[in-house]
């Protein structure tokens, strides 16, 4: 395994995290990043089977949750708080919420409604719905206009995405893949998904989950990261 190609996009991720992360150092960000290279050595091996533009982008994703979830942590220790302790969106919470906000309901979804059960909590309990509709609001503001139009046709006016490509006059593939995105934008906004750690593939797994892997990589999810690795764009 020949690690140093991915020496570019490294050092992009390192500092692009440090910049989000002011109070975590680049180097330490990079450290983090050249580690994951040696816990998950089976997972580049499989992926590094598949042809150079697609093994690129599956490490620059696996790298870039490893970034964020390694500055998470970070953040909550100097904090004195456990990242455990935070609340996380997911995108199914968004859609059953969004429609209530945008409406300016003063009361919360079914907790049914959202899949969440007695063991299973959510921030709106304990009175806390205003809080939630607070961190919505204040997410869907930093969102671009295009993207504020997508969610508020979908779930403030309740258009299904047939509706919404009529709109926009575009196919309901592509208005599908604008509300996703869309969501994802507002997901990363509240702070991205719950931090998990990430295991390798096993000897028998190498050769078998190649070939069902998706490809995507987060920058084709949600518009972000464009790194030049070896002379190669990652989209």
């Amino acid at each position: 395994m020949v690690i140093e190609k991915y020496e570019n996009l490294v050092a992009h991720l390192g500092y692009e995290f440090a910049r989000k992360f002011r109070m975590v150092d680049a180097d330490d960000i990079r450290q983090e990043l050249w580690l994951w290279f040696l816990e998950h050595p089976n997972k580049v091996k499989a992926w590094e089977k598949l042809d150079d533009k697609q093994s690129v982008k599956l490490i620059a994703r696996s790298l870039r949750n490893a970034a964020k979830d390694y500055c998470q942590k970070e953040k909550a220790k100097i904090a004195g708080y456990r990242v455990e302790d935070n609340y996380y969106y997911d995108k199914n919470v968004l859609e059953v919420l969004l429609p209530a906000v945008l409406r300016g309901d003063s009361i919360a979804p079914s907790l049914n409604d959202i899949g969440f059960t007695a063991n299973k909590k959510v921030a709106s309990e304990g009175n806390n719905w205003l809080a939630m509709v607070a961190d919505l609001e204040k997410a869907m503001s930093k969102l671009s206009e295009e993207q504020f139009a997508v969610i508020y046709c979908r779930f403030g006016d309740g258009a299904d995405n047939s509706t919404l490509a009529e709109e926009l006059e575009i196919s309901e593939d592509a208005a599908r893949m604008r509300v996703n995105r869309a969501i994802n934008s507002l997901l990363n906004i509240l702070g991205g998904n719950r931090p998990r750690k990430e295991r390798d593939y096993t000897e028998e797994e190498i050769d078998t989950r190649s070939e069902d892997i998706d490809t995507r990589t987060d920058s084709e999810l949600d518009g972000e990261i464009e790194v030049e690795v070896t002379g190669q764009e990652l989209d």
